[in-house]
């Protein structure tokens, strides 16, 4: 067969993958959509590698919600990794934190949800090449069935019906009534952590985040303690508008036509002021989506990273809670910023604290900025 592209107005992504799985192809699957990218090798109609420019969909992220990983040990992980270029699952196998077994089921699991994840997707891209595959894995043989991806994707379908009936928002808190939760808990499980934070009072956002858990499996979990009358959505419902990111500060006039928004940009951008650029160049973006403003964008982003790299990362700072934690738990903040304040510890430096996270760098960047600007944190140099 030839290459085939398209977009999922024309052919779900769902079908894309019966079409490939059924003729057994190998080659490159490219699927995205507004900035995120799924790259998938294939070899006789089975996933054999994939990446995700998505940090909840990396290895690392997998196992920590599994519970085979510490943020402490995934961030040594990191470390070892700059300095052999090695693919990390094969430096937790060397290093004999993970067994090559784990590893493996969590290759596997990845595989799996980063196509399920964009099964959700209402729009998006998909490009895939025929290109000779050789050794795609150094070693790590792992093959997922994109029939078998198919066919659980056809199951959640249905689940996700019932799961979003129970929990219509990621903004919701819930309650738990731990009579009606089975006993024994493992300590250390997933069950125990989740738990506890919803003990502490975190939305189901926020628990995604703090447990590095895909959204499916989170509510799974939740749906099941829901049917036993062991979880349930709190009365009291969660401004929307408390949930929100704070709107980006309006640089020029919204009348403003999309060539003008676009010239201003530049302008920020050749004078190095990558806050303002990135901000504008987002806005064209929104208002009229090219190749010309993604460029601009992309350009923007890089940037304003590198800025706040200099002044958050080089040299490492470590950031200190200046709000006493009680009060942080009053105060209306979005799902990350309460992940990266709960994860402050007077110890760790932003880029620890960053690159164990399950958000993307830049993000976490312009978060921590904020904090400082705030004073909720102060920086020291390490």
């Amino acid at each position: 067969m030839q290459g085939l592209s398209g977009d999922f107005t024309t052919m779900p992504l769902k079908d894309v993958v019966q079409y490939l799985g059924n003729r057994r192809v190998s080659g490159k699957l490219l699927v995205q959509r507004a900035g995120v990218f799924k790259d998938l090798t294939l070899s006789e109609g089975s996933v054999v590698s994939a990446s995700s420019n998505q940090p909840r969909e990396y290895l690392g992220q997998f196992l920590m919600n599994m519970g085979h990983l510490t943020e402490d040990q995934l961030s040594r992980a990191f470390e070892a990794q700059r300095e052999t270029d090695f693919r990390l699952g094969k430096i937790l196998v060397m290093q004999g934190i993970v067994p090559e077994a784990t590893v493996l089921n969590m290759l596997s699991l990845k595989f799996r949800e980063m196509l399920l994840d964009a099964f959700q997707w209402p729009e998006g891209e998909f490009q895939f090449e025929i290109v000779d595959i050789s050794n795609p894995l150094e070693g790590l043989d792992v093959r997922v069935d994109l029939l078998d991806i198919h066919r659980e994707g056809e199951f959640r379908e249905t689940a996700w019906q019932a799961m979003r009936s129970a929990f219509p928002t990621g903004q919701a808190r819930l309650v738990v009534d731990e009579r009606k939760l089975s006993e024994p808990r493992q300590p250390g499980s997933m069950d125990e952590r989740l738990v506890q934070l919803l003990k502490d009072g975190l939305t189901i956002d926020e628990l995604a985040l703090a447990l590095h858990a895909t959204d499916f499996h989170l509510y799974q979990r939740l749906y099941a303690l829901y049917r036993r009358d062991a979880v349930k959505v709190r009365e009291e419902s969660t401004p929307a508008a408390a949930e929100k990111a704070p709107e980006e500060p309006r640089i020029i006039g919204s009348e403003s036509s999309v060539d003008e928004v676009i010239q201003v940009a530049r302008v920020f951008l050749e004078g190095r002021n990558h806050r303002d650029a990135e901000v504008l160049a987002r806005q064209a973006h929104q208002m009229a989506p090219s190749a010309e403003t993604a460029e601009l964008l992309k350009q923007a982003e890089l940037g304003l990273q590198e800025s706040l790299r200099q002044v958050l990362m080089d040299p490492p700072q470590v950031p200190t809670l200046l709000v006493p934690q009680a009060q942080l738990k009053t105060m209306q903040l979005t799902a990350p910023e309460r992940y990266l304040l709960s994860r402050i510890d007077g110890k760790r430096d932003v880029g620890a604290i960053i690159r164990v996270s399950p958000l993307h760098e830049l993000e976490a960047l312009k978060y921590f900025q904020g904090f400082v600007e705030s004073g909720f944190v102060k920086l020291t140099p390490r």
